[in-house]
């Protein structure tokens, strides 16, 4: 294993591309910030509260919770999932295809490297921010005596998130060096989000099924949203937790050298 394409997340350089991505960013703050305010605000209030109110309480982890309860560490985790993905992909491809933002970037003593820490960094980033808004929503259902969690084991969610978020990055990455056109940005979406989504206990228990809950296993967001439901709703650290920190490891240590591979194969036409 190449370890040498850990060591560019530690330049300056990197870090010079993060803060162009945040500068940028910060141009559009007032109508950025919307879509994370109002996107878990939506789903906490027509699943969680809509919803949650047609149905009788979910057996989990042998008690009995309402579905509000259920579904809020999930959103919590799908926020990160789907924005660092996304970041890494479409805004990604936009800046690098359309924008060409890589293209004046490769011209300063920013390497292509670089480039892609910086995205990487970025979306994780950004995803992470994205996660933080949506505890502050959660906590405003708390204070309305809607939603009862363990609000002290939040601060050690963080790390994990955004690790979390790395690894979705790399993964968006991948699609942007592979995806031929913009007109091909749906097969992600059929590839990815929907099997992985669905697959995560995000929004229902998944069925007891012998070969699902063994593929399940090895599902990043299923782990990373057990996790974060065993920390939130019973108030205790689970191996759930581990496993998503090693699965995202793992997808970073895979996906890293091919995404770098790929890239600078489609940015510089290297063999």
């Amino acid at each position: 294993m190449n370890f040498t394409v850990f060591r560019p997340a530690l330049d300056w350089q990197s870090r010079a591309v993060l803060g162009r991505h945040l500068r940028v960013h910060l141009r559009n703050w007032h109508t950025a910030a919307l879509p994370p305010v109002f996107e878990p605000l939506v789903l906490l209030l027509a699943f969680g509260v809509g919803l949650g109110r047609q149905i009788n309480d979910l057996k989990w982890a042998g008690a009995s919770v309402d579905y509000l309860s259920y579904l809020a560490p999930g959103i919590l985790g799908y926020t990160a999932f789907m924005t660092a993905f996304f970041q890494s992909l479409f805004s990604a491809y936009m800046r690098m295809h359309f924008q060409k933002s890589w293209e004046g970037q490769l011209t300063t003593q920013i390497r292509l490297e670089h480039v892609i820490w910086g995205e990487l960094l970025w979306a994780a980033t950004l995803a992470t921010f994205y996660a933080l808004i949506v505890c502050l929503v959660l906590m405003g259902f708390g204070i309305a005596d809607a939603l009862t969690l363990h609000w002290a084991w939040l601060p050690i969610a963080i790390p994990l998130l955004f690790l979390a978020a790395l690894a979705f990055s790399a993964v968006g990455l991948l699609f942007t060096a592979l995806l031929p056109s913009i007109d091909h940005m749906g097969l992600p979406f059929f590839l990815v989000i929907l099997p992985v989504g669905f697959s995560s206990s995000t929004y229902f228990p998944l069925p007891e099924v012998p070969w699902l809950k063994a593929i399940v296993q090895f599902n990043p967001l299923h782990q990373l949203t057990e996790g974060l439901r065993y920390l939130l709703l019973a108030g205790q650290p689970t191996s759930h937790l581990a496993a998503a920190a090693g699965l995202s490891a793992l997808i970073l240590l895979i996906l890293l050298p091919i995404d770098l591979r790929l890239l600078r194969k489609r940015v510089f036409g290297d063999a």
